[in-house]
């Protein structure tokens, strides 16, 4: 642009000069003109070739040449544009500010940007280069306007995408076709703890917790492979080595041979939307007071209980606790005490029981327990025996001393049931047979072989 710029400068420059001398000589005149004709006209076709919009423009902005490029750009046939004054399209300065800038502008070549007024009325902008000349001692500024509207429009689109990016509360990581880290935001620094020049140019400290498991990464990149996108539900490690889960969506970013140019990697934080849904799991599953299970977790593990029982050809132990001299305690002592004492014995059954067995409040001083994978009735025995020990309380109110015990009902599987209803029903029966023979002993629903 620069080489044709200078290049129409001189042409204008010197025909102008050659055609007043011309006109001034009386010698070799036909020759001369010819000469100055054709000279003239590869100047006209060069302005013709030119894509610049080419103007010169006198000191009251008055347009004295233009080239049908520049007449284009602004929608303007050449003999409108031969009439135009710089004030008519170009609305960056007022009338008063351009007239003024223009002996300023011919003293230094210069390049600017500025925005042009179509006839149409759009404004689009430009970029504009001048260098002030002299034809016939006439002061002239020779301007080159070139119409970048598109790179504005692309500018603009670039700068908003860097300020989302940087800006967005997701944590962003753009990486190169071999997955090594080309940029990541201010978010990404905040939620993982890595800086960016930690990360740059290495693998993304993501998918790396081994929560995850060995497959996660590879599941991912599968169906990366397939649809060019993955979205689910990860582990992630902080720099200080705490684990975290995030929300993750992986996108391919494809190039113009079908390749891949990298990929954009965008994931939140989840770790409190976790924490609340396991909260929120907890209490519909737990009893708010004791922490044991409730009803429904336990018939869940009780259903589970009698499917290994089938695989395995083993037994089940359902039993059914209730409480002796509960009520006398916690109309006596106050419910505070009440219910400080089922938190105790809760605590104190659960410590008997062996890995894999469960027990569960289902209301007010009853209890189910779950004894999972027995090998025999004794084996069963013998945590009835350590059941009922830890249920031995006394309690020391106004001087007086109450004493606890426990009622248990056992049904087992598959002597005396074969579902989880039947064999809670059963056991619940058997609990009222101790009750009624005494307390503080347990009863099996029917006889058993040891």
């Amino acid at each position: 642009m620069h080489f044709f710029f200078a290049t129409t400068v001189f042409f204008i420059f010197y025909c102008v000069n050659l055609k007043s001398k011309l006109h001034n000589a009386t010698v070799r005149a036909d020759t001369a003109i010819t000469k100055l004709n054709n000279q003239l006209e590869n100047n006209r076709a060069l302005l013709r070739a030119a894509g610049d919009g080419i103007h010169v423009i006198d000191t009251d902005g008055n347009i004295v040449i233009a080239n049908e490029a520049f007449a284009h750009m602004l929608g303007y046939s050449m003999t409108e544009a031969m009439q135009l004054n710089v004030t008519q399209w170009d609305v960056r300065w007022s009338k008063e500010e351009l007239i003024a800038n223009i002996p300023d502008l011919r003293g230094r070549i210069t390049t600017f940007e500025t925005r042009h007024k179509r006839k149409d009325g759009e404004v689009i902008d430009v970029e504009v280069n001048t260098v002030g000349v002299d034809i016939n001692d006439v002061p002239l500024l020779f301007c080159s306007a070139r119409d970048i509207t598109r790179r504005k429009r692309s500018e603009a689109s670039l700068l908003q995408a860097a300020s989302v990016f940087h800006h967005a509360q997701e944590s962003i990581v753009i990486t190169d076709p071999d997955g090594r880290v080309s940029d990541v935001n201010e978010a990404f620094t905040r939620v993982t703890g890595y800086s960016r020049d930690e990360v740059l140019g290495n693998y993304p400290p993501v998918l790396n917790a081994e929560k995850n498991g060995s497959g996660t990464v590879n599941r991912i990149w599968e169906e990366l492979k397939q649809s060019g996108y993955w979205s689910g539900e990860s582990w992630n490690r902080h720099r200080n080595g705490s684990l975290y889960a995030v929300h993750l969506t992986v996108s391919k970013v494809p190039d113009k041979a079908g390749g891949t140019h990298g990929l954009v990697v965008i994931f939140t934080d989840i770790s409190a939307l976790k924490e609340q849904q396991l909260l929120l799991e907890k209490m519909a599953h737990h009893d708010p007071l004791t922490q044991l299970p409730n009803r429904i977790l336990l018939f869940d593990r009780l259903q589970l209980a009698i499917t290994q029982a089938v695989r395995r050809n083993n037994l089940v132990a359902v039993i059914y606790l209730d409480l002796d001299g509960f009520k006398l305690v916690n109309d006596t002592c106050g419910h505070d005490t009440g219910d400080a004492l089922l938190v105790d014995v809760s605590r104190n059954l659960q410590s008997v029981l062996r890995d894999g067995d469960s027990i569960a409040r289902i209301g007010g001083d009853e209890f189910v327990a779950v004894l999972a994978d027995l090998d025999s009735v004794n084996t069963c025995e013998r945590i009835l025996r350590r059941l009922l020990e830890s249920a031995s309380v006394s309690v020391e109110f106004n001087e007086t001393t109450h004493q606890l015990s426990v009622s248990m009902g056992v049904a087992m599987y598959p002597q005396h049931g074969d579902s989880a209803d039947n064999l809670v029903r059963l056991a619940d029966q058997a609990m009222y047979q101790a009750k009624r023979a005494g307390k503080n002993r347990y009863h099996f629903s029917a006889p058993v072989a040891g």
